[in-house]
């Protein structure tokens, strides 16, 4: 049987060369790889995978917590996620947890016995101090939402500067009924949203209606549904909004149907800023007016951080935020 060593000898390159070809890692050299390559074939080489994991202790498996992938910005963020870890080499191993306590932690037990080398979480029902104790476990890593801990690194967008830029976006057009929708107001980055709304209408000497700060929705059904709420000329709350930053662009793309059903001219009489920059906001009629995250920039800089961390490399924990773009469309 065959071993890395036999690669490694004909091939001319070093072991740990060869180790880097068969965990598909990026920093290879086009020339070496070929040659690996080549030397696996002529061998017929099969590497002992279960003999290496033991030797190692290392699974090359990466888990990324996702509370529901059916949310069209979580699937964005976890397909970015699991490229990036496939491009340097490990195996992405999706969980969704339906925001679950019990199921994340079962997560966290097979993380903390070394099931997964490292944990990504882009959503979690746990606390700060419970995420600050198993911070201590292995190699954890925080996408999306904004916990500042000194022992894990944090990627995520600067949620409250691109709400308060959406909605002052909004307010400068005169609108001063904006309603606020959240798919989840209990988490730090729908918190930090809502502080930008506030913060866009306190800078313009203008009040908001609590009542008008909505929570649980997140679909585009949702958005129809409130959207008729507020517009319905047979409503009593009828004309007592002229705006929404919707949360999401299919939350958005509700909000315009719902317009639309009741005559209710974009933007002319109703205003709409959607979230994301998903493509369902061209294809509306307008378009909707929408903030860009940086999703993919977030997931290279996580996972190449991650890496260096297995790779045993020392360095100070990291907080990164990334900066929404607002993109002026027809609903604005």
């Amino acid at each position: 049987m065959y071993t890395i060593r036999d690669v490694a000898k004909i091939s001319g390159v070093s072991k740990s060369t060869v180790s880097r070809v068969l965990n598909n890692h990026p920093y290879v050299s086009f020339e070496k790889r070929k040659r690996v390559e080549e030397a696996i074939k002529q061998l017929e080489f099969k590497p002992n995978q279960i003999a290496r994991h033991f030797r190692t202790k290392r699974t090359n498996s990466i888990g990324i917590i996702v509370s529901f992938l059916a949310h069209p910005y979580f699937s964005e963020l976890a397909g970015a996620l699991s490229e990036e870890c496939r491009i340097h080499g490990y195996n992405p191993v999706l969980f969704q947890t339906f925001g679950d306590r019990t199921q994340e932690m079962d997560v966290f037990k097979k993380w903390k016995s070394k099931e997964l080398d490292a944990l990504i979480v882009t959503s979690t029902a746990l606390t700060q101090a419970e995420l600050d104790e198993l911070s201590d476990n292995g190699v954890l890593t925080i996408c999306n939402e904004a916990y500042t801990n000194n022992k894990i690194d944090v990627f995520c967008l600067n949620e409250k500067k691109a709400a308060y830029e959406g909605v002052q976006h909004l307010l400068n057009k005169g609108r001063k009924k904006v309603a606020f929708c959240s798919d989840d107001l209990a988490s730090p980055s729908q918190q930090a949203r809502l502080s930008g709304f506030k913060q866009a209408h306190l800078e313009m000497g203008l009040t908001w209606d609590d009542a008008l700060i909505v929570d649980n929705i997140s679909s585009v059904t949702d958005g129809y549904s409130l959207g008729k709420y507020y517009l319905s000329f047979s409503n009593s709350r009828a004309k007592t909004i002229d705006a929404v930053f919707a949360g999401s662009d299919f939350v958005a793309s509700g909000f315009l149907k719902a317009a639309q059903h009741y005559g209710v001219e974009v933007p002319l009489d109703f205003s709409i800023i959607g979230f994301d920059n998903h493509p369902i906001s061209e294809v509306t009629s307008p378009p909707i007016t929408t903030i860009m995250n940086q999703t993919k920039d977030m997931a290279q800089d996580l996972v190449e951080v991650l890496d260096m961390r297995l790779l045993g490399q020392d360095r100070p924990f990291m907080f990164k935020q990334y900066n929404g773009i607002l993109i002026v469309k027809g609903t604005t």
